[in-house]
């Protein structure tokens, strides 16, 4: 039984080895998919970082000097602010002065950061 016609070229295909796939890449005269930059001023990084570190800052000595607010509670809520105080001073360091050290400056943020999720955890539990 031969096969004829259209349907000798479809069996034709489907026995045939298929071609090579080029590499998923962009052509060389494209640059990839274009992405919308929004740009933020500096300088505002820098005075949301500023009014960070004094927030931090008086929740510590509110804590530290009012005797009401020497309980567990209030412990973990210093600690909190202790780290969000290191997240915001490393904040500013880097904006302002430091950005040699970029790379430092990225673990201190993350360590602060970790650990002011700890003690969120923390104050958590303790509720």
């Amino acid at each position: 039984m031969s096969v004829q016609g259209p349907q000798r070229r479809l069996l034709g295909s489907l026995n045939s080895t298929p071609p090579a796939t080029p590499p998923l890449r962009p052509p060389t005269n494209q640059t990839g998919p274009q992405f919308l930059e929004v740009s933020v001023p500096d300088g505002l990084f820098l005075g949301l970082g500023l009014v960070s570190v004094l927030e931090n800052v008086l929740v510590v000595a509110a804590i530290a000097k009012n005797r009401s607010l020497h309980s567990p509670m209030y412990y973990f809520i210093c600690c909190l602010a202790v780290s969000d105080l290191l997240v915001s001073v490393s904040n500013v360091l880097e904006m302002a002065v430091v950005q040699q050290l970029d790379d430092a400056i990225d673990v201190l943020v993350c360590g602060a950061m970790v650990s002011s999720l700890c003690f969120l955890g923390a104050i958590a539990v303790d509720r």
